[in-house]
Formats: C-alpha cells, sequence, structure tokens
C-alpha cells in the first residue's frame, strides 16, 4: 500500500514540541507487517522511523530495521553533537514503586543536600544509564544519570549505582557542569 500524505500521529505522540523540526519522507512496511512513518530532522539530516504504537526503529544498512529506546533515538537525533556511540541508554519514566535510595559520603561532597538530589530523581522525567567499569573489579556497574532543577530551579547533576532489586546508591551530586548541558536540556524535556 502507497501512502502519500502525511502522517505525524507518532512523531506527535513522541516528541509534541519537536514536530515543526522534521519533514515526513514517507511509510516503509516490515516484513511483520509493521508500519514506520519516516521523518528526517531539518538540521540534523537524521531520520527517525516511528511505528504506529510507538515503537522505535534503526535502520541497519542493507540489511534490516532494529527496535530501539524511542527517546534514546529522538536526543540522538535531535542533537548532532551527541556521540551514537556514547554508550548510554535512555529509560523514559521508568521508575520502581517504592525504590531505596541510599546516599554514599561523595554525595554531599559539593555541599548538595539529600533534599536536593531527591527533589531532581523524583521529577526526571529520563534517566540516562551507562555501565561503568571499575578499573580494581572485573564487574560492571550500572550508573544512572538524572539531570534537573532543584525546588530553587538550580541545575543539577546527579549520579546514582543501580543494583538489581532496585536499589539506587547516590555517588555524585553537584551543579550542573557545561559538558552535561545537552543532555539536561533534553531531560528538561520530560521533567515530571
Amino acid at each position: 500500500m502507497r501512502v502519500h500524505a502525511p502522517e505525524w500521529e507518532p512523531l506527535l505522540s513522541l516528541a509534541p514540541d519537536h514536530v515543526v523540526d522534521f519533514m515526513w519522507m514517507g511509510t516503509v512496511r516490515l516484513v511483520d507487517g509493521t508500519r514506520l512513518q519516516v521523518y528526517k530532522h531539518y538540521w540534523t539530516r537524521r531520520y527517525l522511523h516511528l511505528s504506529e504504537d510507538g515503537r522505535a526503529f534503526v535502520f541497519v544498512p542493507k540489511t534490516r530495521y532494529e527496535e530501539v529506546n524511542p527517546p534514546w533515538l529522538l536526543m540522538r537525533v535531535l542533537r548532532k553533537e551527541l556521540d551514537p556511540e556514547m554508550g548510554y541508554s535512555v529509560r523514559h519514566n521508568v521508575w520502581p514503586e517504592e525504590p531505596k535510595i541510599t546516599f554514599a559520603r561523595s554525595a554531599t561532597k559539593h555541599r548538595i543536600s539529600r533534599e536536593r538530589s531527591l527533589y531532581v530523581i523524583d521529577h526526571c522525567g529520563i534517566q540516562l544509564v551507562d555501565r561503568f567499569w571499575s578499573p580494581d573489579t572485573s564487574n560492571a556497574e550500572r550508573r544512572v544519570y538524572f539531570f534537573g532543577d532543584d525546588l530553587e530551579e538550580v541545575a543539577l547533576e546527579i549520579v546514582a549505582v543501580e543494583s538489581e532489586e532496585e536499589h539506587f546508591r547516590v555517588i555524585h551530586a553537584m551543579d550542573l557542569r557545561k559538558k552535561f548541558l545537552v543532555l539536561y536540556e533534553e531531560a528538561r524535556l520530560w521533567a515530571k
């Protein structure tokens, strides 16, 4: 089936604030019957492939489409300066009902109170997850980055180590550094 009229619903569902920055390029039908709407960003020239049920895909040249995390793909498309191999994954509004949060001594080193850190964690709509290899062990730990404003609208960066039991140990909290400004701006779009 050939579609000639633009279909904006998948993009409106994922990123209503960014619709004006995209061109609709057409529709692709996968072998399982899934229809993808293809959008191209005006400035970065990167593509979004979105299904009608909210899933996101990337094209692996000459072979196939692979499903990816929608907020991560949106960040990658919108931000030319983000390295696609940066190793982060993105979780959008995914948070356990009652996570156990503790604080390492290092978490208050920069004089950011626990209350300020918890506020950012509670109101952050996306979390960036990175696997960090400790030089003194062969194990990887999953670090979760939270970016957002505290109650007084001060931009903060918070880092926690996540265990499998929905336990988070905050190990770092400080005023936002320039190197995280792009990620902070994206996190603000998803803030609760």
